[in-house]
């Protein structure tokens, strides 16, 4: 498409963190790209002091977000989208980019921005309006809403607890860069303290024993830099899959483990999945979940499904 008419405005929320910096330092290049396609871009650098929920959720209605940044910050900026009515344009940052991944868009930050220059005029050369192009690549994204004491908060990907959590957690305090590599880390890193814990949940309203080793809540099906572990689950169907995996003897667990972490948790009948639109956690009492690679709650706490929370541009 060439380049006529208005320039459509974006506003790009980029994370100091996210990466060790890798958002920052290719923010620069991603705004070139934007710009020679026709966009008229703000850039917004935010900072641990910084809220990009609050800053998203101020803009006018229709206005169009993006997000540079790993899972957990894209998700917080699609907390703001949501409040705002605002299109939410995510951007792979970080070291997994699962929602990325998910999406179909990718893990290349600067091939994203050259799919997106496109979009940046309201017209092509010829005068006729790229109206219905942009709105082609807009869709409704289902979410999860977390209710804990901590308040409420907004997940896309997956809310983890258990061996799947403890991997997340190990995985973010090594040095590694590399997402897939970080999470295959902290998986075996977590096999050597972790043990099958009683969990408690309630699925639908029918009392369930999750004890085990993986016990997750799943919006996108995937995790961990790449790991596909629910191939069923759509992000627009407005249905949750709880997985589970049972508590296996160490030495039954290992191969099912294996599988979940080398994206082949599908072919192994000790992974259980079912849908579900309302999962709680009641015991035990301060289990860390986490989701979209960061803590997002602690047991007792409860996920339902938010079908289309957000429009997203992909």
């Amino acid at each position: 498409m060439g380049a006529s008419g208005a320039r459509r405005s974006i506003l790009l929320l980029v994370s100091s963190m996210s990466a060790g910096g890798r958002s920052v330092r290719l923010g620069p290049r991603i705004v070139r790209i934007l710009r020679g396609g026709g966009w008229e871009v703000a850039v917004r650098l935010t900072t641990p002091g910084d809220d990009p929920a609050v800053i998203a959720g101020e803009v006018a209605s229709g206005s169009v977000v993006a997000a540079l940044g790993g899972d957990g910050y894209l998700g917080v900026v699609a907390r703001g989208c949501h409040e705002s009515d605002a299109i939410f344009v995510p951007m792979p940052g970080g070291r997994g980019n699962d929602l990325c991944r998910a999406l179909g868009i990718g893990t290349d930050p600067l091939v994203r921005a050259r799919s997106l220059a496109p979009l940046g005029f309201s017209s092509d050369e010829a005068g006729a309006d790229s109206s219905e192009w942009l709105a082609s690549r807009v869709r409704p994204l289902d979410g999860m809403w977390v209710r804990s004491r901590d308040g409420v908060r907004l997940a896309l990907g997956i809310v983890s607890i258990g061996l799947d959590a403890r991997a997340n957690i190990l995985a973010n305090e090594s040095s590694l860069t590399s997402g897939p590599l970080a999470y295959g880390y902290g998986a075996f890193a977590a096999l050597a303290s972790h043990e099958p814990t009683e969990i408690v949940a309630t699925v639908d309203g029918v009392e369930r024993n999750m004890t085990g080793w993986i016990a997750s809540v799943s919006n996108s099906g995937r995790f961990g830099g790449g790991i596909t572990l629910v191939e069923s689950s759509d992000m627009s169907d407005g249905v949750l899959e709880v997985c589970h995996v049972g508590p296996l003897p160490l030495s039954r667990a290992l191969p099912v483990l294996a599988r979940v972490v080398a994206g082949r948790a599908k072919a192994h009948p000790a992974i259980e999945v079912e849908s579900a639109r309302v999962v709680s956690f009641a015991a035990p009492a301060g289990m860390i979940a986490m989701a979209d690679g960061d803590r997002i709650a602690s047991i007792p706490f409860t996920v339902d499904v938010a079908p289309g929370v957000v429009s997203v541009l992909v």
